[in-house]
This record gives structure tokens, sequence and C-alpha cells, in this order.
């Protein structure tokens, strides 16, 4: 027999079949049903409207109620007895609004002892022995209240009702909107290109879209009260709250869209430009002295660029397919000291990408383990041009410790346990402000002078005061004295290359640490050199070792 087959059914069991509903009835049923819906949409509009035409003031055809407010009355008061009313069925005329000798028919809403007060069966009032009714002879004050009282609930409602009727926006609405932003990205766009104009006229030598990026980080840095403003001296004088310290990579967010900049910032930026073009120029110089005093210039920068050449614009192909190789890693790319980058970590130095903690302490790391070979075996006489200074270089972290924590509560005395700062030649010192920009500091022994390097040319008042008392704290701490600070000065120049997108920062700031490492009075790079320096930053951190250093 076949499992599959289908058994034949038992004659003997009661069988049970569910009764079929003829389509009809369920289609009466919806037809009902709609119809009932249909009623009670009605019903409900015209209760609506009827409701509104109550609320709205003289649309009714009942006569004004005026409501009077009811004062506590001693129960040893005595009430004098009302005027004497004629009866609806003598008279036709009804009560108006001035007549104050007719009692309200309403209950007061200013005070609650009206609520259980009798009602005169006649006329559907409140009783007069137990509500005084305020009359325009006794106290006006109280009929005027309430008069104005009851106008403004009626506002109120009216003002409520409305607001919650749906509006219908208008037929040529959406193709406003759309026409006005097309007109302001229009209008944006020219006066993108009009500073554009300006600002390359001025010396600026990046792209449109470089301007625009450096525009919106520029505003992003404003609103974090980093760059200079009208209310700088009170953003410097206000007290900052201890952060707490967290591990964490400054920049870790990519920059996808950091070139937006709003109309508004766009329209003071141009109003800028165009006053400076619009000041005198400067007068010429006729005097001697001022001629040779130029002549001086360009001959030392003839003579710098003959010392010092200017950076080529593309590395060696050889060092091209390295890099392009080193980009296509995956995993642990290098490692030095107790610093090491991944394939995340590298694919910062792409351009318009902002670096993090591991590329900056990476390449900080890769200064300090080259001034320590320096120091250990001096190289010979003529082998190296410049001379390598011995230097330390402090992490990321140093700067975020001290600025919230403090010497003592971050234990940054524990950080120069197997060394004395005070016998190096200068300190380095990455600085992050507020996850959003870096600089470049350093503690010159040398020169005695505490120097800041930014690539916005903004004043770091509040870098020169840390430090500071970093080494003053620092020596009390090591030497059991005050830090002698005769002769030391605030070093901040002028002439630092400034950068042109708002992605460069820490490009930058690298680039200003390897070189005062060097002992380099003047830095030979600038906004120019940023696409070669990237990626011969990739090669270098790739090897763990200077590109022409061995």
């Amino acid at each position: 027999m076949n499992p599959r087959k289908r058994k034949a059914p038992d004659s003997l069991l009661p069988t049970h079949r569910p009764p079929k509903h003829p389509r009809r009835h369920l289609r009466a049923d919806w037809c009902n049903l709609f119809m009932d819906a249909c009623e009670l949409m009605r019903d409900t509009a015209v209760k609506g409207m009827e409701t509104l035409i109550q609320l709205i003031p003289g649309s009714s055809k009942q006569p004004s109620e005026t409501f009077y407010p009811t004062r506590p009355q001693s129960p040893h008061a005595e009430v004098s007895s009302p005027p004497q009313l004629s009866s609806p069925t003598e008279s036709h005329e009804l009560p108006t609004r001035n007549d104050s000798s007719v009692p309200s028919n309403s209950t007061s809403f200013i005070s609650s002892d009206t609520d259980g007060a009798p009602h005169s069966t006649s006329t559907g009032l409140t009783s007069v022995k137990s509500v005084p009714v305020p009359t325009a002879q006794n106290d006006p004050l109280d009929v005027g209240l309430a008069h104005s009282m009851h106008e403004r609930q009626i506002n109120h409602h009216v003002q409520t009702t409305l607001a919650r009727l749906p509006i219908k926006p208008h037929i040529y609405q959406r193709q406003h909107e759309t026409r006005v932003r097309e007109t302001r990205k229009q209008d944006r766009q020219k006066m993108l290109q009009e500073l554009h104009e300006i600002k390359r006229q001025q010396g600026f030598t990046s792209n449109i879209e470089s301007l625009e990026s450096l525009l919106g980080y520029e505003e992003k840095l404003r609103k974090r009260g980093i760059t200079p403003s009208q209310s700088w001296s009170d953003l410097r004088a206000t007290e900052r709250l201890p952060l707490r310290v967290r591990r964490r990579s400054h920049g870790e967010e990519r920059i996808d869209g950091h070139g937006l900049v709003s109309f508004e910032f766009l329209k003071r930026a141009l109003e800028k430009a165009k006053s400076t073009l619009a000041a005198p120029p400067p007068p010429p110089l006729l005097s001697r002295h001022e001629r040779l005093r130029e002549e001086a210039r360009k001959k030392d920068e003839a003579i710098d660029r003959f010392i010092r050449p200017p950076l080529p614009k593309v590395l060696p192909p050889e060092i091209e397919d390295e890099v392009d190789a080193v980009l296509h890693k995956r995993g642990v790319i290098s490692k030095i000291a107790r610093e090491q980058v991944c394939d995340k970590d590298i694919s910062r130095l792409r351009p318009c990408q902002w670096l993090n903690d591991e590329i900056i302490n990476f390449y900080g790391a890769m200064i300090l383990s080259r001034s320590e070979t320096f120091r250990q075996k001096p190289p010979l006489n003529g082998t190296v041009k410049t001379k390598i200074l011995d230097v330390h270089y402090f992490s990321s972290f140093f700067w975020t410790k001290l600025l919230s924590e403090g010497y003592e509560r971050a234990r940054l005395s524990k950080w120069t346990k197997k060394f004395d700062i005070f016998e190096k030649d200068m300190i380095l010192i990455p600085v992050n402000h507020d996850n959003m920009h870096w600089t470049g500091a350093a503690i010159n022994f040398r020169e005695k002078r505490i120097e800041s390097y930014d690539s916005m040319n903004v004043p770091r008042k509040l870098v020169f005061l840390k430090l500071r008392q970093y080494l003053d704290s620092e020596h009390r701490n090591k030497k059991g004295k005050p830090f002698d600070f005769t002769d030391w000065v605030d070093y901040d120049p002028e002439d630092t290359p400034q950068q042109e997108n708002g992605y460069d920062c820490g490009v930058f700031t690298c680039q200003f640490l390897e070189s005062l490492s060097r002992g380099e009075q003047g830095f030979k790079f600038s906004q120019r050199d940023m696409a070669y320096l990237r990626r011969r930053m990739i090669w270098e951190i790739a090897h763990a070792k200077f590109l022409g250093w061995q």
C-alpha cells in the first residue's frame, strides 16, 4: 500500500464542515459600516462648526452673557435685596450688557463659593441670598475686570481652535522655495569666486575648494573660541573647568563635508576682504636707507635659496611605488619604541584628511630616536650639513593632562624620571586645541624662550602660560627651588608658514617639530609642499626613518 495515498474517511466518525459565508452578507456589512462612518463624520463636523460659531464673539444668537466675579461674604454680613426684576412673560426686552442691575445668568469662574448655590426655578439665575451681585454703583472695578477676563478667555479659545485647523500651503510655495535655494546657491558661488580673486591678489595660492575648506574650518574654530574674535579677551578670562582625560585619538572623525561654510560667514569674510583691499596703499619706499634694506633682504633670500633649496614637487619614481604599496597594506604598518601605526592610521596621510594622535606621536618618536642616535654616535665632520639637537619629545597627551589636571594631579614628574629636561637643548610638544586644531610648541633652553608655531597665525597666550607653570613646577620638584625666568621671552614668529585649507594643520605641526629638532631658524616649506610632504611622511613612517638621513 502506498503510504502517501490518502486514506478513506471512516463513515462512523462524525465530520465537521464549517458553514460557508456568502459574500453578499459581507458586502452588506461593509456598506452599513461605511454609512455609519459617514454619518459620524458629518455629525462631528456639524458639532465642531456650531462650537466654533459659539466661541466667536458677536456670532451667537443668544444674548451676550456677562461674568461677574463674586466676593466671599462673612456669615454675619447683611445682604441688600436687589431690585425687582420683571417676569419674562411680562416684558420681552432682553437685558443688555450695560444694564448693571441685572444679575448674571451664569456662575462666576473666579470664586468657588457659588458652586453649591441654589438656583431660581423661574429664571434659572443664581440665588441672590447666597451670591451677591456686584453692580456698577457699588464695585465698578470688579465688573470691568470680569469683562476683560471674559474677552481674553474668548480670544484664547478662538486662537486655539484656529491653530488646530490644518493650514493648506500655497500652490506656489514649493516652486518659490526651490527658486530661493537656487538663487542663494548662485549668490554664494559668486561671493566665493569674488573672495578667491581678492585672496589671490593678496598671495593666496590654492584653488577655490581649498579656500572654501579654510573658511569652513575658521568658522568651526570661531564657534569654539579658538581663533581671535571681538570677545577674545573675555574667552581667555573665563576659567576653564577641569576636563576628564580620556585616552582617545584626536581627530578620529573624518572630515567629509568640512568645507561647507555658512552664507553669513562667507558674506562677512567678503566684506572684510573688500575693506582691506579698499584701504590706501602704503607709501612708497623713497628713502635711501629703505632701498638699501630692500636690496639686502633680496640678497639674503637668494643666499637662503642657495643654501636651502626648495622642496621638490614629487618623490622619485621608486619611492612613489613604495608609497602606493604601503597604502594597500593591511594591519600594522610600522613600529618604533612604544608607538605603532596601522593601515587606518596611515590612510590619514592621504589628501584632505586630519592627522590623529598615532601619526603625530609616531613622527615624534622618530625625532626622539634620531636625536638619541646622534647624541650617542656623533657623525664625522662633513657628513651632515645640519646639526641634530639634543631634544626630547612629549606625546600629545602631555598637553591634555597639563591643561586639564595640572602638574601635581597628573603626576607629570614621573614623565621625566630617567632624564633631566634642563640639560636638553629643546623640548618639543604637540598641542591639540579642543580636538579641532594642531599646533607646535617648544621650550628652547639654548635661546631662553618658549616658542609657539601655529599655521593659523593665532596668538597662544594660554600655551605660554601653561608651559611657564610647568617649568617652574618641574624645577621645584627636581631642583628644590623656583625656576629663574630672567631673560626668557615668549616667541611667536609672524613669518610662520600658513595653511590655506582646513585639514593640513597636523602636517604643518609635524614639519615644525622636525625642523626645530635640526636647529633650523626658519621653515622652507609652505602650503604648496603639503602634497609632497604627505607622500614623504608615508614613506618615512613605513620605514621608521627620515628620508635622506642614515
